[in-house]
């Protein structure tokens, strides 16, 4: 067995979030999959597909916690990216925040925190050793 591919699912309750992901990492929109029960919106970012679904009902909210990792389950994910400050800046001028900015966590290795609009985690990476 060979994995092919992986691809990344948000809900939201709105096509915004799918917009503002485009935008901020530069992806490119692909036809949208549209299912008598939501609509996903698709976006191709690098290596990746990022889905971003909207059902026609709209979605319960999760309840917030303090830490992404106070609750089980898929709670975040991980962009590694070349430059993670311009990645930082497009986020905040987006809509979103940077929970912790980017700090060097091991030689050559920064990660940074980021929320979008929906308070969805993304923990982005850099690694300047190439290792």
């Amino acid at each position: 067995m060979r994995i092919e591919q992986v691809d990344v699912g948000l809900v939201s309750a709105t096509d915004a979030l799918a917009d503002y992901y485009a935008e901020v990492l530069g992806g490119v929109r692909l036809e949208p999959r549209v299912f008598p029960f939501a609509t996903v919106h698709r976006i191709t970012c690098g290596p990746v597909t990022l889905k971003v679904m909207v059902p026609t009902a709209p979605p319960e909210t999760a309840g917030d916690t303090a830490q992404f990792w106070d609750r089980a389950g898929f709670r975040y994910l991980t962009l590694w990216v070349d430059d993670l400050a311009d990645l930082a800046g497009r986020w905040t001028n987006g809509g979103g925040t940077v929970a912790m900015a980017p700090t060097e966590i091991r030689p050559g290795v920064e990660t940074a925190l980021l929320v979008d609009p929906d308070g969805n985690v993304v923990e982005a990476m850099r690694d300047a050793t190439g290792v």
